[in-house]
């Protein structure tokens, strides 16, 4: 069986979360993950194959992680 690609969804919203994962679990591998320094930590150890990321985020916001991605 082939391996699924991969998708890293980046969102505080529990709802946005859950409907990414419901309309791409079919095709897709999906990790939903609540928050930019959670992703950055899942990061460290695995690359997936796409990274959905909210803009807008308490604490550490999209812009902020993807800065950080890109240094990774």
């Amino acid at each position: 069986m082939e391996r699924k690609q991969q998708i890293l969804a980046v969102d505080d919203n529990s709802i946005s979360l859950a409907t990414i994962e419901q309309e791409l679990e079919e095709e897709y591998e999906v990790i939903p993950i609540n928050s930019g320094v959670r992703a950055l930590q899942f990061l460290k150890k695995e690359k997936p194959d796409l990274i959905l990321l909210d803009i807008q985020m308490a604490i550490k916001d999209g812009i902020e992680t993807l800065k950080e991605i890109r240094e990774m």
